[in-house]
């Protein structure tokens, strides 16, 4: 199982009953040894294709969290929450998390991302 999982995805998809236009949370699951204090990066990209290979420009975002004992124990919930420059633009495609603590990359996972419907329509225009 990844350590990097995407709580509103509905069986591994966002889409708008995801409820994206209020952000898309992105979980960290953290080894047990992890440094109280350490400094977790999260990485956002966009993509227009479900493989993650082609990016969308300007969708990527970056978080910085410093790391408490109860992440430890629970895990570090981020929401990526700008809709309309980083998850809107997707439309049809896939999004990558990815986080790096103190700067060692660690691990990414990638989530299918599906916000318009069968008249491209986008999630907030319905």
């Amino acid at each position: 199982m990844s350590d990097i999982t995407f709580p509103d995805a509905k069986e591994g998809v966002i889409n708008c009953r995801s409820n994206p236009m209020g952000g898309v949370r992105v979980k960290v699951r953290l080894v047990p040894d992890t440094q109280i204090g350490a400094v977790l990066k999260l990485n956002w990209q966009g993509y227009t294709d479900q493989a993650g290979e082609q990016p969308i420009f300007d969708t990527e975002t970056s978080f910085k969290h410093t790391i408490t004992s109860e992440d430890i124990s629970e895990g570090v919930v981020i929401t990526v929450g700008d809709w309309s420059k980083h998850i809107k633009p997707i439309k049809d495609g896939s999004a990558r998390a990815s986080y790096a603590i103190n700067g060692g990359e660690v691990g990414d996972a990638l989530v299918q991302v599906r916000l318009l419907n069968a008249a491209g329509q986008s999630c907030d225009e319905v």
